[in-house]
């Protein structure tokens, strides 16, 4: 069941990121199974899954030491897009 929430919240937050219109949920009536499968309900908490998970910005706090400062400084190094990437790269092993 979590696999399915998962699923669902992962395809309705990318529709909504995208700006598409969200479908209405089907009625458990409307649904018709074959032998040995069955219906089952999930609740999605979308503003839950949003805030862990969707595109939106979140602001943190960076310590690094000062000749790391004086060099982004100097060079115009966007220390979020770096680490934006640097992890983006990580996440993507």
């Amino acid at each position: 069941m979590f696999m399915a929430q998962d699923a669902a919240s992962g395809w309705i937050l990318g529709e909504m990121e995208d700006g598409e219109e969200i479908p209405e949920s089907s009625c458990i009536e409307d649904i018709h199974t074959e032998d040995e499968q069955f219906v089952n309900l999930i609740v999605l908490d979308m503003d839950s899954y949003a805030e862990k998970y969707g595109k939106k910005a979140v602001k943190k706090t960076l310590t690094i030491p000062a000749w790391m400062n004086t060099y982004v400084e100097k060079h115009g190094v966007s220390c979020s897009k770096l680490l934006q990437e640097a992890i983006s790269k990580v996440a993507m092993l």
